[in-house]
């Protein structure tokens, strides 16, 4: 689970402000091809789900509920798939001994997959050299 961070005036009063909100695109398994079928004749799987609901952990603490969630997929070519559609859902944690907060979470509806792919760890993946 990561946290994404955007700068929007979307408001009543148009003022600039900073989001926060948790995101989860894909989950690190150790070989993901063999979770996800990609279709016969298909190079890529843009989404799939785990077979069961899970509850979720950010800093030793666990939400309230499983969620079935949707995560990007993969593709067998040099192609990456990343979220194209989305909503913000609330989900509450609980801390063992420290009681309950709540966050705002990406829900993925759907990605899609495509060549130009960055370096999520690397920042500067997307400069070229002029």
């Amino acid at each position: 689970i990561g946290i994404s961070s955007r700068v929007t005036n979307e408001n009543r009063k148009c003022e600039m402000k900073k989001e926060k909100r948790l995101c989860f695109i894909q989950p690190c398994l150790t070989n993901i091809l063999k979770t996800i079928k990609i279709p016969k004749g298909k190079t890529c799987q843009p989404t799939f789900q785990l077979p069961t609901a899970e509850k979720l952990v950010f800093s030793g603490c666990s939400t309230t509920q499983s969620y079935k969630l949707t995560f990007c997929g993969v593709c067998l070519d040099k192609r990456c798939c990343i979220p194209s559609k989305s909503k913000t859902i609330t989900v509450q944690f609980e801390c063992p001994n420290e009681g309950f907060f709540k966050w705002k979470m990406m829900w993925i509806t759907s990605c899609v997959c495509q060549r130009i792919c960055s370096d999520p760890g690397d920042i500067f993946s997307e400069l070229k050299v002029v």
